[in-house]
């Protein structure tokens, strides 16, 4: 039996053929083809994300900035109380840690999906 030496990559491949392979009628078709799907995305993106989120203003960034604030302080100071001691807290009270930090997650990654849905045009600003 052989062995093999070498790292194996599983990333996505992007194009099975390379665009300087296609001919010029068919790189104009592919980019037509793509620019249409790009179009509908955003659209259906548009008209699901408006009529579930109208309008965003600045009111609804600054609210929940402040709270992925205080998430992210508390988060914050549970890790330092828990490390007081200065030795590694029991397992027990690391939970209560991970709790903090997924909470502190979700709501930052709420805060980058408004400000994406913002940037992209799939909810009015007001």
């Amino acid at each position: 039996m052989a062995k093999v030496v070498g790292v194996y990559n599983e990333e996505k491949v992007d194009r099975l053929i390379g665009q300087d392979l296609l001919d010029r009628n068919a790189r104009r078709k592919l980019a037509g083809f793509l620019e249409q799907i790009e179009v509908a995305i955003f659209t259906a993106n548009r008209e699901v994300i408006h009529r579930a989120v109208p309008e965003l203003d600045r009111e609804a960034f600054v609210r929940l900035a402040v709270v992925v604030a205080e998430a992210r302080a508390s988060y914050i100071k549970l890790a330092l109380e828990l490390c007081k001691q200065g030795h590694v807290p029991p397992a027990a009270r690391l939970g209560d840690l991970k709790a903090a930090r997924e909470t502190y997650d979700e709501l930052s990654h709420a805060f980058e999906a408004m400000q994406r849905v913002v940037k992209r045009g799939y909810s009015s600003i007001g």
